[in-house]
């Protein structure tokens, strides 16, 4: 771990050490409201026992993960554990709690979610390809590294999954050959060849033609044998 993402780990475990305070202080109070209710039921009506109950459960329900990542957060530093992984970036916004509070952003990157801290947001393009550094245990991300998915060149485990079919359409796309070129190569008709490059641009998480033929020529597919 470097002394950047130390720092970085560090204010994500302040910020979820005041969450998780937080979240005591808010199931204290909810738990004294649920006795308090129990004990004078003909009182919850006649007190503001349930306007206060709604804001503590709010709190609850978006904080209750912040003790655990806090927790977390102190594992990783003192066993300074780092772990990577890579795959195409998917950006979620949400509203903060608050009305002035603005959006928060989450970055999903093969199927694991991290929280995007301001300054990160804004360096992250959805579609393109990232490795991150995170901590194993609270899930903090600590750095990331942005390279375009036909600059990291087709992935192997995508290639492995692709068919014969498949295969060769994206070997005569490389050799830049048009749909009804491509539908006379392969005996099939202009609607078929654009039906199965909409579901291969889908495996392979490219936008469309170019981005493909980028990844083609990467891979050293020229020609549909």
């Amino acid at each position: 771990m470097t002394s950047a993402e130390r720092r970085r780990l560090t204010a994500f475990m302040a910020g979820r050490r005041w969450a998780s305070l937080a979240v005591i202080c808010a199931a204290l109070t909810g738990a004294a409201l649920i006795v308090f209710m129990i004990a004078r039921p003909e009182w919850v009506f006649r007190s503001p026992v349930l306007v206060l109950l709604l804001p503590v459960l709010i709190v609850v329900a978006r904080c209750w993960r912040a003790p655990l990542q806090w927790r977390g957060a102190l594992d990783d530093l003192k066993g300074d554990a780092v772990e990577m992984d890579s795959g195409v970036a998917h950006v979620y916004w949400r509203r903060r709690p608050g009305l002035f509070s603005g959006l928060s952003a989450t970055l999903e990157l093969e199927g694991r979610r991290f929280t995007l801290e301001d300054d990160m947001a804004g360096a992250v393009t959805p579609g393109v390809w990232l490795t991150a550094r995170y901590a194993p245990a609270s899930g903090a991300l600590l750095s990331i590294e942005r390279a375009s998915r036909q600059e990291a060149g087709l992935d192997p485990v995508i290639a492995d999954q692709l068919t014969e079919r498949e295969r060769a359409l994206l070997a005569l796309l490389a050799e830049g050959l048009s749909d009804k070129a491509i539908a006379r190569r392969l005996n099939l008709s202009p609607t078929t060849v654009r039906t199965y490059n909409s579901t291969l641009y889908a495996k392979l998480g490219v936008q469309g033609r170019g981005e493909a033929v980028k990844l083609a020529r990467g891979a050293a597919l020229t020609s549909a044998d």
